[in-house]
């Protein structure tokens, strides 16, 4: 009651602001950028772009790089654990295994260690500096490079909504050639596979998950295009835009400017709610089919199909409740129907072929289950959400041809030849689906790069030699994740001033961070209205 009494005292003193003012004051001026990318994708570029582009953007912005395999290496050496170095292969693949190490320990280690990295410079920083000066002072964190889900979710509990996550989208044989040009010119193809793979998912529950990581984030940005078009890197690739993407998320995050989302965005954003109605128990999956002019035609969802048209849980007629007649795996059977099957198909291995009797039955399964049998798709009950989404185009009557596809998820090979047979131009994913043949399977109709690609709705069939054999490019989603769209793209200040001219006001983090604990905050909040009313 002391302090209490205390903070009355020093609020009676000063003009009372309002409430809501007076806590936009705790509001940490502070940012942390993380990103994350598969090997060779340049996350390393994209932190240093991010790092110049907000120095021009914001002035007196401080702005520091932390390295995770700094991180490591540091932990490494006070654990005497070493780091090989004759080659730069040799190094990374020594800073894989001390990553391990560390996450067997905790496995948001890593990130742990970026958090003490960030509090010793917040530290360092406001030194020489009064209260006052620290509290205004910008700063941004960049975090080079995540590898784990449990990393983000760390840095997202404790940082809030001051943390975001930038994915690096690049294609694989530029990953490729990118590795051999630097850190793997001196490795065999082998080598540079197995590093990617070891890179992309490790197999342990400690190792490296970038995949898994990778669809976590807030914005995805294209590094595809070479920044340079000489070796010396003098001359500037006009194709590389990463410092317009990058742009475009700073005006986001510091409302300098009227953003509203490009049509590929919302797209996603309804695919996005389409995946959260799914009750499968297996994943969610979310597709939203849009028009050449960017319309929403119909959306869909990995989900049972119900008699009469549509799934299970569609219509109005379970909108207060799930009734008996809701025959989803999740409240009637109790089980994947999927994984039922896989088990049947796996007893009749064991019953038809006697020396499999040998072995310790739950070590077979699950060895079994790593190979195609695990991998079988035909036995879900479920309509995929592609699926659901063309079907549903069909019961209103609408074309798919020329249409745009959004998934949360890759499409299954099933899904893709019916993508591909529906008419539709292009297909943007977030989440890859390794169980997926399409390009194995359908690759003849199907394109994985944007360059020289033409809609296949665009291209005129010539009976000529020459004639332009169409594909459907299937590519990863660029932009605001489904996860920023609400904080981007909503209207939750004021655009105009009383003449009704824009005006948007000085730039500001789109941030919640608190610099003090919530419980000081509520009695500095009602300290302030329990102080008199200057007369």
């Amino acid at each position: 009651m002391a302090v209490a009494r205390q903070i009355v005292q020093s609020a009676s003193n000063e003009n009372r602001k309002g409430s809501n003012t007076l806590l936009k004051e705790f509001v940490a001026n502070e940012l942390i950028f993380a990103v994350v990318g598969p090997a060779g994708s340049g996350t390393s570029w994209i932190a240093t772009a991010l790092e110049q582009r907000l120095k021009t953007a914001i002035a007196d912005v401080e702005v520091t790089i932390l390295k995770a395999s700094d991180a490591i290496e540091n932990w490494a050496s006070t654990n005497k654990i070493e780091i090989k170095t004759e080659s730069k292969l040799a190094r990374a693949q020594s800073l894989q295994d001390a990553g391990d190490k560390i996450r067997k320990v905790d496995t948001a280690g890593v990130a742990v260690s970026l958090v003490s990295e960030i509090k010793n410079i917040r530290l360092a920083s406001v030194k020489d500096l009064t209260k006052a000066e620290s509290e205004k002072k910008f700063r941004v964190y960049i975090l080079d490079s995540l590898k784990h889900p449990a990393e983000v979710e760390l840095l997202r509990s404790v940082y809030q909504e001051a943390f975001c996550l930038i994915g690096v989208v690049c294609e694989g044989e530029m990953r490729h050639s990118r590795l051999r040009d630097s850190k793997c010119r001196v490795s065999a193809a082998s080598e540079i596979d197995d590093f990617i793979a070891r890179d992309e998912d490790s197999g342990i529950n400690n190792g490296q998950k970038v995949t898994d990581t990778f669809h976590l984030a807030d914005f995805f940005i294209d590094n595809t295009a070479p920044r340079f078009l000489d070796k010396e890197r003098k001359k500037e690739n006009p194709l590389w835009d990463v410092n317009d993407q990058l742009g475009r998320l700073i005006d986001i995050l510091t409302y300098s400017k009227v953003v509203r989302p490009q049509p590929n965005e919302t797209g996603m954003f309804h695919a996005y709610g389409a995946q959260m109605t799914s009750a499968c128990l297996s994943r969610q999956v979310g597709a939203a089919l849009m028009d050449k002019s960017g319309n929403l035609v119909s959306t869909g969802t990995n989900e049972v199909p119900s008699a009469g048209g549509g799934v299970y849980g569609s219509n109005f007629s379970t909108q207060t409740g799930q009734t008996p007649h809701d025959h989803r795996c999740a409240y009637t059977n109790e089980y994947c129907s999927s994984n039922e099957h896989q088990e049947i198909i796996i007893k009749e291995l064991i019953d038809t072929i006697p020396e499999l009797k040998d072995f310790k039955l739950p070590d077979l399964k699950l060895k079994l289950k790593k190979t195609g049998i695990g991998r079988l798709l035909e036995f879900s009950r479920a309509v995929h959400a592609e699926m659901d989404a063309l079907l549903s185009a069909a019961r209103k009557g609408a074309s798919p041809v020329g249409g745009r596809l959004f998934v949360t998820t890759f499409p299954c090979h099933y899904c893709a030849r019916h993508i591909v047979s529906a008419g539709v131009d292009e297909v943007q994913y977030i989440e890859p689906y390794p169980k997926s043949l399409a390009f194995k399977l359908h690759g003849d109709a199907i394109a994985q790069s944007l360059d020289g690609w033409t809609a296949p709705s665009d291209i005129i069939i010539k009976s000529s030699d020459k004639e332009e054999h169409p594909k459907v490019l299937f590519r990863p989603f660029t932009g605001v994740a489904p996860r920023l769209y609400k904080r981007a793209f909503i209207k939750n200040r004021p655009l105009k001033n009383s003449s009704g001219k824009m005006h948007i006001g000085e730039p500001e983090w789109a941030s919640g961070l608190l610099r003090i604990d919530y419980k000081e905050i509520e009695d500095r909040l009602i300290a302030n209205i329990a102080s008199p009313a200057d007369e």
